[in-house]
């Protein structure tokens, strides 16, 4: 027994590795999901359900295991008294936290929270547990690299799809368009991103496996293992590259110096010369990357342009420093445990800057920035404690006394450390994924098994073989099945409910439309009730997607008895919807997305009374979020209060005047309220003027302001001469339209 329980616990670390080259969107390897149209977030959420399955199953095998055989309990280790901590300090920061729900479960679009790390560190535990001999880690880095060479190979097939580059170039155009139809790049048009779906995790993910071959080569015996592990780290580097991603390329070039400044202040000699060497190659195309960025050499590269606009004043470091502001502030107010995991979104809402932020995404549910997102989410214990996962580990490499240049030696330390240096400041810039959690969980248990003392932790035996076999086993594997069912699979059916609840274009091949909505109804209500991880992300897909649906327009070819049954399904759709913001309001009441969706809702179906009431107290929580404010404006005008948005439209238009959005609603304001001349003066105090475009000109001939209208037309004529004939005719037809025809 004990032989078969070992071998599943071995089978499930190998498989682990692999899971960066699983994508679950129902194609030939999805076996969850074959044939259908895959799964919500696909690139996030099949990974890290599957990974809580295997770690489910290891966990359940390991217990039994360890239980016979003393020699498969934990290791005694500083690191793992650390990660221990860590957890311990986010279990409680979470439970204490803004939402606990939220902070346990989690989203399918991150899959974290305290499920998504508990079973994390029972991989770290477990893997720390069975490997035992330098044997059984040197054929677990083998595997990573196996399932590396998978990814990477996914990688380079992108690269022969895009035109951008000169590999593209080399290759006939059939073969080129094979390559992007078939292996597209999801992100982006040109930034590789392979089966890991989003460019900043695959160069985390590249970066982690550049440091670890390098490590293998280090163990290497001849010439050609050499050579090949030579091969797979320049593949890494080379996939770094092509991702664009300009903060890991940085942590992989600090980290590869400090490798080299590592083993030149040890060995002296060769190992200096070479630091020299690199730092003089660094610097060299460092100073000719900057000074040549303006020519064509580089603005012809999609990755080497990006390089060379990195600056203080470029658009993406901007919002970056605009929203580690924002953190820092709002940790001040939550200094010791934080807000819990998955909040920032609210906080980012509530201390939205709009002079700064009116040109990023509309909803960061991230710092950008790994440290602040733990200082957030734990505060400045959690962070401490997070931190102290680094420290340790170069405490335990550097410091610790016993630890033999033999057991642990000197280039594979320095290595580890250039790795570890490159993932901290990667993380400056970016946050965590699943596959950069396993690779560093990967490292920081081989780190510890490198430097523990004796790597075996003794003791006796807890059950005997029929004890074990007929008391332990069975209780364990109740617990396994309990804990299976409720953190794997019912958010696996939440997702598959989810699906269905949106993937209409595929319904419609096999059903009318009267029944898709009652299916709709019927999916999106048993994803909600399941109330676990993906059952927020259901109920708001339920009111954005009955909200566009609500819009459609049944063709007039339809069968009268059709045309009933279609109404009746979307009143009753309708009807389901606004029961399930009713109920879930008083849980969301002080949430900035919650409500401005519900809003949202509200201005669409036409009760602009109920939109109004619940975007306004949206907009008391949150009054410089624009998107939000920009609903409450359209509720507001839909019931032809003009003063009131008028006067919310000018706060707003001034927060942050750069903003056309805003501008633009503001002189549509001032149109229906008749203060078009307040808002020319308005507009110069900030050097704007009013827009002439079609909303601006169709709301004034809506308004029947029809002379103003004409009047900003022959203004436009006289600047822009070029544009006379299609001016004279708009002024014919605002002219007819006074007229009445």
């Amino acid at each position: 027994m004990q032989k078969t329980l070992k071998y599943i616990v071995y089978a499930c670390l190998v498989f682990v590795p692999f899971l960066a080259y699983y994508v679950a969107d129902g194609g030939t390897l999805d076996l969850l999901n074959w044939g259908t149209s895959g799964m919500f977030f696909p690139f996030i959420s099949g990974k890290n359900l599957v990974f809580r399955m295997v770690v489910e199953i290891a966990v359940a095998t390991w217990v039994l295991l360890m239980l016979f055989e003393p020699k498969y309990r934990p290791k005694k280790s500083p690191i793992l008294l650390a990660y221990g901590i860590f957890i311990i300090i986010l279990f409680f920061a979470d439970m204490f936290g803004e939402n606990p729900w939220r902070s346990f479960w989690s989203s399918f679009e991150r899959m974290e929270g305290f499920i998504g790390h508990i079973h994390l560190f029972a991989y770290f535990v477990v893997l720390g547990s069975m490997l035992s001999t330098a044997g059984e880690w040197r054929t677990m880095f083998k595997v990573f690299i196996a399932s590396n060479l998978l990814v990477l190979s996914q990688g380079f097939f992108q690269l022969f799809g895009v035109r951008d580059y000169f590999y593209a170039k080399l290759l006939p155009d059939g073969l080129v368009n094979w390559f992007s139809t078939n292996f597209p790049v999801h992100q982006s048009t040109n930034r590789l991103d392979s089966t890991i779906g989003n460019s900043a995790y695959y160069a985390v993910y590249c970066l982690f496996f550049a440091f670890i071959a390098a490590v293998l080569w280090t163990h290497a015996k001849g010439k050609g293992e050499r050579w090949f592990y030579g091969i797979v780290v320049a593949l890494n580097i080379v996939s770094l590259f092509y991702s664009g991603t300009r903060g890991t390329m940085i942590g992989l070039i600090v980290g590869s110096v400090v490798t080299l400044g590592v083993l030149a202040w040890k060995e002296h000699g060769k190992a200096r010369k070479m630091l020299g060497i690199a730092l003089a190659v660094l610097a060299i195309a460092l100073a000719g990357l900057f000074s040549m960025k303006n020519t064509t050499l580089i603005k012809s590269s999609p990755t080497l342009s990006r390089l060379a606009s990195i600056s203080p004043t470029d658009i993406t470091t901007m919002s970056r420093i605009n929203i580690w502001k924002i953190s820092f502030e709002a940790w001040k107010e939550k200094p010791i445990l934080g807000y819990g995991q998955e909040n920032f979104s609210n906080i980012f809402a509530k201390k939205f800057v709009a002079d700064k932020m009116w040109n990023l995404e509309p909803w960061y549910d991230r710092s950008h920035n790994v440290f602040f997102d733990w200082l957030i989410a734990g505060g400045i214990l959690g962070l401490l404690s997070y931190l102290s996962l680094f420290l340790i580990a170069f405490y335990l490499m550097w410091l610790k006394k016993g630890v033999s240049e033999e057991e642990f030696p000197l280039p594979e330390r320095g290595i580890l450390t250039g790795l570890l240096v490159g993932y901290f400041i990667h993380n400056i810039f970016v946050f965590d994924n699943l596959t950069s959690y396993i690779m560093f969980a990967f490292v920081l248990a081989y780190i510890a098994y490198k430097t523990s003392e004796g790597h075996r932790y003794g003791g006796t035996k807890v059950v005997n073989e029929e004890m074990g076999t007929w008391l332990w086993a069975p209780i364990v594997a109740v617990l396994f099945f309990a804990i299976f069912y409720s953190v794997s699979y019912k958010p696996l059916l939440v997702n598959k409910l989810l699906i269905k609840g949106i993937d209409v274009n595929r319904l419609a091949a096999t059903m009318p439309f009267s029944q898709i909505l009652t299916l709709q109804k019927e999916s999106f209500r048993s994803a909600i009730d399941l109330n676990v991880v993906g059952s927020e992300e259901a109920r708001e897909q339920f009111i954005q997607t009955v909200a566009r649906m609500s819009q459609v327009q049944v063709p007039p070819n339809v069968p009268e008895e059709e045309k009933v049954a279609i109404s009746k399904a979307m009143n009753e759709l309708i009807q389901e919807v606004r029961k399930e913001m009713e109920q879930s309001y008083p849980y969301y009441k002080g949430e900035v997305r919650a409500l401005s969706i519900f809003g949202m809702f509200y201005n669409i179906i036409g009760d602009y009374a109920s939109a109004e009431k619940i975007l306004g107290e949206a907009v008391a929580l949150a009054p410089n979020k624009q998107i939000t404010v920009f609903d409450l404006i359209r509720a507001h005008l839909a019931q032809k209060e003009f003063g009131e948005a008028y006067d919310i439209s000018k706060r707003i238009f001034l927060a942050a005047p750069d903003f056309s959005n805003a501008m633009k609603l503001y002189v549509v304001c001032a149109i229906y309220a008749n203060k078009l001349e307040d808002a020319r003066v308005t507009l110069a105090s900030v050097e704007k003027t009013i827009p002439v475009d079609g909303d601006i000109l169709n709301t004034l001939v809506d308004a029947k302001q029809y002379d103003v209208a004409i009047a900003l037309l022959l203004q436009l004529k006289k600047d822009q001469p070029e544009l006379a004939g299609q001016v004279d005719e708009y002024i014919k037809t605002v002219i007819d339209k006074r007229a009445g025809k």
